[in-house]
């Protein structure tokens, strides 16, 4: 009986000690690591060397707040030649004053991720399998309403968003574990096509200023100037968006993303269907789809 105790205790400790005792000399002989210097300067804040969530480009708005509430829940995948990245979506958008300023948040709350051994290396990630999971950063925005439905002008739209620093595993290049915020101004001008269809074509565009924290001794911020162009088909039945946007950073590490966004949005009394798809055309190595749904309220 002694004795099973003794191996008893004796695997518990050897256990133990192996889990806190994590091996990196592999990681120490890819990177010639000096012995001083931190990991996590040999990481590259960059959407070029990160997951797909890290540091995505901001949503395209066209310039006019929608008056609903709207809950929206999704399942989606990430592809590119050395990371498969699938995740969960969710986002919540109340307005507020009659539609003239609404708050939102969004987050991808969880994501499971497969990378193989290069671009574990490239990015200087920590996890020798190169595989898990991971939770994302959250996102908080203020709109603002600033000109609607002005004959002679686009309806015109402010935004202020914040993205706190809850993003979990940057020892794997998932999330950058710093804060960062974003702020445009958004126009949008509809065209009617056929008014007794309720058929229209709605041209936008966004211009404004991006901002993230990095690990770069000399350079703790990226700043970046953030755009892009959009149109939409809208009628009763449905909403076919697509954009082109991106943002440029002033490092030139691989933090001048371009993306094409396109979705397809199936309008219902209270609960829509929707499709999303991303093409990284420039420093944004994925492609993305998005399937879920879209609960809105009139209020």
């Amino acid at each position: 009986m002694k004795f099973r105790v003794a191996v008893f205790i004796s695997f518990l400790f050897i256990s133990t000690h192996g889990f806190a005792q994590e091996d990196f000399s592999w990681w120490t002989s890819i990177h010639q690591w000096d012995g001083h210097t931190p990991w996590n300067q040999y990481m590259t804040m960059s959407t070029s060397f990160l997951g797909p969530n890290a540091l995505p480009v901001p949503e395209l708005k066209n310039g006019k707040l929608s008056e609903e509430l709207e809950v929206e829940l999704a399942a989606g995948a990430h592809f590119s030649k050395g990371d498969k990245t699938q995740d969960f979506f969710s986002r919540l958008y109340i307005p507020l004053c009659n539609g003239k300023v609404a708050l939102e948040s969004y987050v991808v709350p969880l994501e499971f991720f497969s990378t193989d051994t290069l671009t574990r290396d490239t990015r200087a990630a920590r996890t020798k399998s190169a595989q898990g999971h991971a939770g994302g950063d959250i996102y908080f925005s203020t709109h603002v309403q600033l000109l609607q439905d002005k004959e002679s002008w686009p309806d015109i739209a402010l935004e202020l968003a914040f993205r706190t620093a809850s993003g979990t595993r940057l020892r794997d290049a998932r999330y950058t574990d710093g804060s960062g915020y974003f702020m445009d101004l958004s126009f949008g001008k509809s065209i009617a096509l056929a008014e007794e269809r309720d058929i229209e074509l709605r041209l936008f565009a966004m211009a404004g200023f991006y901002s993230y924290q990095t690990y770069d001794l000399l350079h703790l911020q990226n700043d970046a100037f953030l755009g892009g162009l959009g149109l939409n088909l809208i009628s009763k039945q449905f909403l076919f968006s697509q954009s082109l946007s991106g943002y440029r950073g002033y490092l030139d590490i691989g933090d001048r993303p371009m993306v094409y966004k396109a979705s397809l949005q199936w309008k219902r009394r209270k609960l829509d269907g929707k499709v999303w798809y991303q093409w990284g055309i420039n420093d944004f190595p994925y492609q993305s789809i998005r399937v879920g749904l879209l609960y809105h309220l009139a209020m």
